[in-house]
């Protein structure tokens, strides 16, 4: 396990999971959070636009990475960072800190599935980083 953890294959599935799980947790937001903030839906085109492009981007630097391409793995390490680790930790610090009632219990399980998945993505990025400016 420890092995897969380390190696290239591990770090780029991690990165694909955060992903999916990003994903689910737009989902959610999409769902439950938005029309209750955005009733009018003034900003929904503008979000989708934005979000369509962040997704892109991620699987852009994740396919980059798992060629092995340094630029792909730094990438994919900062939207880990800010869409996997940092939304759902300001999540649960300051927008629906836990538990959080908003879609009660799919918002909440939805958020610390990010978290977690997003932690270990990026300390298995950082970890190839680090091996390539080593090695």
């Amino acid at each position: 396990m420890t092995a897969w953890f380390l190696s290239r294959g591990g770090a780029v599935t991690l990165t694909w999971l955060a992903l999916l799980a990003f994903l689910g947790r737009t989902m959610v937001d999409w769902r439950y959070v938005y029309p209750d903030e955005v009733p009018e839906g003034a900003v929904t085109v503008m979000s989708l636009v934005v979000t369509v492009a962040l997704i892109a981007g991620w699987i852009w630097s994740i396919l980059a990475a798992g060629r092995g391409a340094r630029w792909g793995t730094v990438g994919a390490l900062a939207l880990v960072l800010f869409l996997g680790v940092g939304l759902a930790a300001s999540t649960t610090v300051a927008l629906c800190p836990s538990p959080c009632q908003t879609a009660w219990p799919l918002m909440e399980i939805a958020n610390w599935v990010q978290l977690v998945l997003g932690v270990l993505a990026t300390v298995a990025l950082g970890i190839q980083l680090r091996r390539s400016a080593v090695g």
